[in-house]
């Protein structure tokens, strides 16, 4: 059950919360096959997350199109407090992947296919995007629940840090190589390599088990209910406090990433040149973030974290008006946004994965994911359907405003604020 800490959670375990602990992680050889696959297949997603924006917006130059490609994706996440029971089931979590990777190849490549013989409608974009975040969904739970498999808990904070920075730096490689494609071959370039990298995770996949000894034998439905108890009655409430801010957090968390399509098309004359680098910079921040929060192991301090990295991302949004059309300046604000709220993704499902049993977190993770996910996808689609009617640099202004007002909340919950494990 939950562990409500009154205070900085302690330990009488020697080593229990000390810094590093590189050496123990690196020889874990299930964890780097683990680390390996969802590296490849992190990347491959970065790169068609980079065609398909841009082609979404680029089909008809509406911004509602690039947010109904999110709303999809968004709102498709969402489902996996349904489908994470499915996952918790599973004795050997590597099946599931097994499953999905080479459909997701399928789809890339028909996604590429349609784009070389110029077939591609909105109608048949949408639907792949559906099915690619389907399938998106069972690996998601999959790599939530999989750390907790192959790590002892005095490892989680260093692995998700270690796992941050070398994911980050897979969406930066992605990011990067994804805005050359795009630049040099145009977004089949960004299907198709997506295709491959998914070859690739499958591979680093076949070798790897993750089997757990207790996986749930009970009926879906009870299976259900139960990754809901930690949400009910007087037990759940500081959970239901958290799904709060969560909410509020979640709502403008989902929108940077359309804005920088926006910025991309609106504030430049050759979007391609920079949609890339910009999508980089964000990328890039949250790498060099999770390197520190990794080395740090912040267990003690993850309601700190929880409030005051949407802080520093509101007041970077808020400043992104003020410097125009000049790349290097709004690479280096979103950088900002990019770091910090991948420190707060970090800190959040690291406390989640060090306070809860592994047979619940796959189930746990999904429902706590539903209250962020709802909340960002009805934002990325009302922020597309109001940049028809409000400039960017209010709809950027009203983005960091929000995220600011998350922080604060955060700090209104006395429960979240002293969040340790």
């Amino acid at each position: 059950m939950l562990r409500e800490p009154a205070g900085p959670a302690r330990s009488d375990e020697a080593g229990e919360y000390r810094r590093g602990g590189w050496r123990e992680l690196f020889g874990n050889r299930r964890f780097l096959l683990l680390e390996t696959s969802g590296t490849l297949a992190g990347a491959g997603y970065a790169v068609y997350s980079v065609a398909v924006l841009y082609l979404a917006y680029g089909l008809t130059g509406n911004l509602l199109v690039a947010g109904t490609v999110l709303f999809v994706e968004y709102g498709v996440y969402t489902a996996t407090f349904l489908i994470a029971p499915l996952v918790d089931r599973a004795r050997d979590k590597r099946t599931v992947l097994l499953v999905c990777y080479p459909i997701q190849v399928a789809a890339a490549v028909a996604l590429a296919l349609a784009l070389r013989s110029g077939t591609l409608t909105v109608p048949l974009l949408l639907g792949l995007v559906l099915l690619l975040a389907v399938l998106w969904d069972f690996v998601w739970a999959v790599f939530m629940i999989a750390p907790r498999i192959v790590l002892e808990k005095r490892q989680l904070f260093v692995a998700n840090g270690f796992s941050n920075v070398v994911s980050v730096g897979a969406q930066v490689g992605g990011y990067a190589g994804g805005g050359a494609l795009l630049y040099l071959i145009g977004p089949s370039g960004g299907a198709s390599a997506y295709a491959v990298l998914l070859l690739g995770a499958l591979v680093a996949t076949l070798p790897l088990t993750l089997r757990v000894e207790r996986a749930p034998r009970t009926p879906f439905v009870e299976t259900f209910r139960r990754g809901w108890d930690a949400f009910r009655g007087r037990a759940g409430r500081s959970m239901r406090a958290l799904a709060g801010v969560e909410v509020v957090v979640g709502f403008f968390g989902a929108v940077p990433p359309l804005l920088i399509t926006a910025v991309a098309y609106q504030r430049f004359t050759d979007p391609a040149a920079v949609y890339g680098p910009l999508v980089t910079a964000y990328a890039l921040g949250g790498s060099f973030a999770g390197v520190a929060v990794g080395h740090l192991n912040p267990r003690r301090r993850v309601g700190l974290i929880l409030v005051l990295t949407p802080v520093v991302a509101g007041a970077a949004l808020l400043a992104l008006d003020g410097f125009g059309p000049s790349p290097l300046l709004l690479a280096g604000l979103l950088a900002v946004v990019g770091g910090a709220l991948s420190v707060r993704y970090t800190a959040k499902y690291g406390w989640v994965q060090g306070s809860f049993p592994s047979e619940l977190l796959g189930r746990l993770t999904a429902n706590l994911y539903l209250f962020t996910g709802v909340a960002g996808s009805l934002a990325v689609l009302l922020v597309g359907t109001l940049s028809e009617r409000f400039s960017l640099g209010t709809l950027e202004a009203l983005t960091g405003v929000g995220l600011v007002a998350g922080g604060l909340l955060a700090v209104a919950v006395p429960f979240v604020r002293r969040m340790a494990f």
